[in-house]
């Protein structure tokens, strides 16, 4: 019988953020040398995706929504939302440490029902594995067969899970199957991890400033909050903010001063006009990347930088997130 395998953080996500290679097509027919896989890239953005939220979600619960009732709708709000890979197969799912009470889920038929004595198709207990993962642990990867909804086979799923801890609530996402054997360069796996959290990160603060905080003052204060604390990557360089597309600085993680300010004539320092390239990119293609100079909070030097920037559903306003270019 195969059994479930609690990993945590084998593989950390300083193996994404290092130096660029000199592959210029990305694809390599052996691992080795400076490559990174499918898998570890889909680990790193299942981790990253879920550090994310859990982090916004717990700024935003400490902060503002003490009420369980509006936190469980806060959490659903976000889940229904952000879907994420390019097929939508990525999703989060919301439950107590205390039995496993499913607090958000897309299968809306689940909510409010305990999950602890769930198994998986070979009997592996593997939401208990889950609570235990994140009591002691805090977070980790937890491993179990179930059926893909997408192809019908039962397939290996690992899932990346963590606390939110004012609500005594863990939050987790995974993916399923072993991804093909293909291999990145550091900078596009570092692409391919970025445009996933960004994308994430857009649709779920659009589903909530849709059905939540639609007033302009409640959305702008949500946002300040939600980001406000995420980091990621490794040494922390990963950051988000958000403006609206008149060039207003409507949230900012790592430089509060900058919110309500006019930055449209901001220039980096190669004189490019930063924040007007971007709402260029949003008008004309709804997202993409852009390079410029920018201080790395992890160095403290200007160096440059890679961004993905997507506009936020629903809203006019449009957020980004880089790494810096070694």
């Amino acid at each position: 019988m195969k059994k479930s395998v609690i990993s945590l953080l084998a593989i950390p996500i300083s193996v994404i953020l290092l130096t660029i290679s000199c592959c210029d097509d990305c694809e390599c027919p052996h691992p080795g040398g400076e490559y990174v896989s499918q898998y570890i890239v889909d680990k790193t953005i299942v981790e990253v995706n879920t550090t994310n939220v859990a982090t916004g979600i717990e700024s935003v619960f400490s902060q503002t929504i003490i009420d369980s009732t509006e936190r469980a709708v806060f959490c659903q709000t976000f889940v229904d939302a952000a879907r994420f890979y390019n097929d939508e197969s990525g999703y989060f799912f919301i439950e107590t440490l205390d039995d496993a009470w499913v607090v958000a889920h897309i299968n809306h038929d689940i909510i409010g029902t305990s999950r602890i004595d769930v198994v998986d198709e070979y009997g592996n207990y593997f939401i208990r594995d889950m609570v235990e993962t994140v009591a002691y642990s805090g977070f980790g990867y937890v491993e179990y067969y179930r059926k893909n909804p997408a192809t019908g086979n039962i397939d290996r799923k690992l899932s990346f899970v963590t606390s939110i801890p004012s609500a005594q609530w863990f939050i987790g996402t995974g993916f399923y199957g072993d991804p093909v054997e293909y291999y990145y360069s550091y900078y596009d796996a570092n692409r391919i991890v970025l445009t996933q959290a960004t994308k994430t990160m857009a649709k779920g603060i659009g589903g909530i400033i849709e059905n939540i905080y639609p007033d302009t003052d409640e959305s702008i204060n949500f946002c300040r909050s939600f980001i406000d604390h995420i980091r990621f990557f490794d040494n922390s360089s990963g950051y988000f903010f958000i403006n609206d597309l008149d060039g207003i600085c409507i949230a900012h993680a790592t430089h509060p001063e900058f919110e309500g300010q006019d930055q449209i004539d901001l220039q980096d320092t190669h004189g490019s006009y930063i924040i007007r390239d971007m709402i260029d990119i949003i008008n004309n293609n709804g997202s993409g990347y852009y390079s410029y100079y920018w201080n790395n909070p992890a160095t403290g030097e200007d160096e440059l930088k890679t961004t993905f920037v997507i506009g936020i559903p629903g809203t006019n306003y449009f957020t980004g997130a880089g790494f810096y270019i070694d």
